[in-house]
């Protein structure tokens, strides 16, 4: 099929598939894709379509503008876009790129994980297993003989592979978030201060906030809560101290504050909790 966007060379091929109603509930699914080839007068803004967008740079590079930051994806870069927002990418020179739309599942959950880590950018190096599977997705629709379960299975392995690339984090962060953890896990029933937990290891409190999350998944406060309602939990299973002292001994201001607290996090009162039977 010729495609007529301006900037797209002949050699380049589009596919289409319309997912199954299954796929739409349960799947992470196709829409379209394909293999572009593209001079530097490739240009795509829009403010939003209803899809997500990977593309994989093979040869060349280009320019990517997303939520107010842009981005440059020279060779071997994945990009994960979401076209419900405005964006716009664009060659620079030259480029040879595979691209999917796709939707689904956890899709906006996932997008929103990854950029929150890495922005929309991601080095692939040598990372063969996402490589193979942008193959596999684009090969597959080609063919026109979609199986939509091996499909969303690759978009996965895609996420999966991304997700552990963001998670490279570097001994000195992980050196500094563990210090942190030990002190939250030593001084938990007492009071615990952002800016005392950032002063212990040597940030500025929104510094050590972001690397906390990117690190841990939980704000500072949030793991300090967690771990105060776990402790809680083991002494409610395990001994026949009352709700009053289990809130003090866990960090809580007083047993309303805990009370309220606990019942937010595990949808039971202490009581109900401490009459399970694991």
């Amino acid at each position: 099929m010729r495609i007529s966007e301006k900037g797209v060379l002949d050699q380049s091929k589009i596919f289409f598939h319309i997912p199954s109603e299954f796929a739409k509930k349960a799947l992470y699914c196709l829409h379209d894709s394909g293999l572009f080839y593209c001079n530097d007068k490739y240009f795509v803004e829009r403010d939003n379509y209803n899809n997500y967008l990977i593309m994989l740079i093979r040869k060349g590079s280009m320019t990517i503008r997303y939520g107010n930051q842009e981005f440059q994806a020279p060779k071997n870069t994945l990009v994960f876009l979401n076209c419900h927002q405005p964006h716009m990418y664009q060659a620079n020179e030259n480029v040879f790129f595979e691209w999917f739309h796709f939707s689904g599942i956890s899709s906006q959950q996932y997008f929103d994980l990854l950029f929150e880590k890495n922005g929309c950018i991601f080095s692939i190096g040598n990372n063969f297993v996402i490589s193979e599977c942008m193959s596999q997705i684009v090969q597959m629709a080609e063919k026109a003989n979609v199986n939509e379960h091996f499909i969303s299975m690759n978009i996965h392995k895609i996420m999966y592979g991304l997700n552990e690339i963001t998670h490279e984090t570097t001994d000195i962060q992980e050196k500094v978030i563990k210090q942190a953890m030990a002190y939250i896990e030593s001084h938990f029933n007492e009071e615990i201060k952002l800016k005392d937990l950032a002063y212990y290891v040597n940030l500025t409190p929104f510094h050590f906030s972001r690397v906390f999350k990117k690190y841990t998944g939980y704000s500072p406060y949030e793991y300090i809560i967690n771990y105060r309602i776990n402790y809680a939990k083991t002494l409610l299973q395990n001994t026949t101290t009352s709700i009053k002292e289990i809130s003090i001994e866990s960090g809580f201001n007083n047993d309303t504050h805990f009370m309220t607290t606990f019942k937010k996090h595990t949808n039971l009162t202490p009581k109900q909790f401490r009459e399970i039977q694991f």
